[in-house]
């Protein structure tokens, strides 16, 4: 599930034009997932006009235009599994954005380890936009949680006391505005497995784990 539905997405990114609407863009992610055997429970989409001010942007009629962001998070079989993936035409300014928010995710993959709570990783996920100078990016939007059934079973807040243990699934969620990385893992006894990893997209190492890049024309 986790590998069709990042295929799903990636495919329609990949076919997505600056002249496409947000709508346009949704609906390729949807014809996409539906060709896999996967519903498209949570279905976002964002352009360049829209993608600073909603961190969870419903599809609109606006042009995607030099950037476009793709979320999905399809169902099959009972199960659940989560991706964003961002895409660019030309130059654009979310990249360093982007890359502050691999290196915040980063730190979080770091601390997801069995026996640590979702309270624990969620003051990691804090410090983490702290030390990127966003301090306030932390409550702007969830960060993420265990994942499965649900989109997101329990959410990462502080003073959560839901552990992870060995044989669950995450999907952390850090986003900045302009900008979202999302994957769903894998917690096993040999460490994370990216079960929403694609072959076929673009990535860049960090902290020795392949992570998404934006995609570029």
């Amino acid at each position: 599930l986790g590998r069709d539905a990042a295929a799903a997405l990636g495919k329609a990114m990949r076919e997505a034009r600056p002249e496409w609407t947000e709508r346009m863009l949704a609906g390729k992610i949807a014809q996409e997932a539906h060709a896999r055997g996967i519903q498209p429970i949570v279905l976002l989409a964002a352009g360049e006009e829209r993608i600073f001010k909603y961190r969870h942007p419903l599809p609109k009629d606006r042009p995607l235009a030099g950037l476009a962001m793709g979320v999905v998070c399809g169902r099959r079989d009972g199960l659940v599994a989560n991706c964003t993936r961002m895409r660019s035409w030309g130059p654009s300014v979310v990249d360093s954005l982007y890359d502050k928010l691999l290196h915040v995710e980063a730190e979080a993959l770091r601390a997801s380890v069995p026996g640590a709570s979702l309270g624990e990783v969620a003051r990691v996920l804090l410090n983490a936009y702290q030390g990127i100078e966003a301090p306030d990016a932390f409550d702007d939007h969830h960060q993420g949680g265990l994942a499965g059934y649900r989109t997101r079973e329990v959410l990462a807040v502080p003073g959560e006391r839901t552990k992870l243990e060995v044989g669950t699934a995450f999907a952390w969620n850090p986003s900045l505005p302009g900008a979202k990385v999302e994957d769903t893992f894998l917690l096993t006894e040999e460490g994370l497995e990216n079960l929403t990893y694609n072959p076929d997209w673009p990535t860049v190492s960090v902290d020795d784990r392949l992570r998404p890049a934006i995609l570029k024309d």
